[in-house]
């Protein structure tokens, strides 16, 4: 369910958007349940810091081989990156979202079993706290 923000919380938000990252930083010092969900009480901010540490340990694997890409590389759909990136970005979408449907119903089907584990590819996750 969607609800409007009261005034209150509107006024407040628009003060938080002028801060900049020192402030907001001492803004969580001074109130710490800001770093935490409501619904759970887990710290958002320590959640978020395992994360992007989990995602950097991730990317960092294939740091040695990436390349930036250039204006004249081939890209989606035979076009170079600079044709495909001048275009509007609903028809930048349409192509994305055609070869991905492509490529789904390219991918052959495998059939899983009712009683299967996906745990072990979880292990690799942060833990919530």
């Amino acid at each position: 369910m969607l609800t409007t923000p009261t005034s209150r919380v509107q006024k407040v938000a628009a003060l938080v958007q002028r801060l900049d990252r020192s402030e907001l930083r001492e803004l969580l010092r001074l109130v710490p349940r800001l770093r935490e969900d409501p619904e759970s009480g887990t710290d958002n901010v320590a959640h978020a810091a395992d994360l992007m540490g989990w995602v950097r340990e991730e990317l960092s694997r294939y740091a040695a081989e990436a390349q930036p890409m250039h204006d004249d590389d081939r890209f989606l759909g035979g076009m170079t990156v600079a044709a495909y990136f001048v275009l509007p970005e609903a028809e930048r979408e349409r192509i994305w979202d055609e070869m991905y449907a492509e490529a789904i119903e390219a991918a052959p089907e495998r059939e899983i079993k009712p009683d299967a584990n996906i745990s072990a590819r979880q292990k690799h996750r942060p833990r919530n706290r």
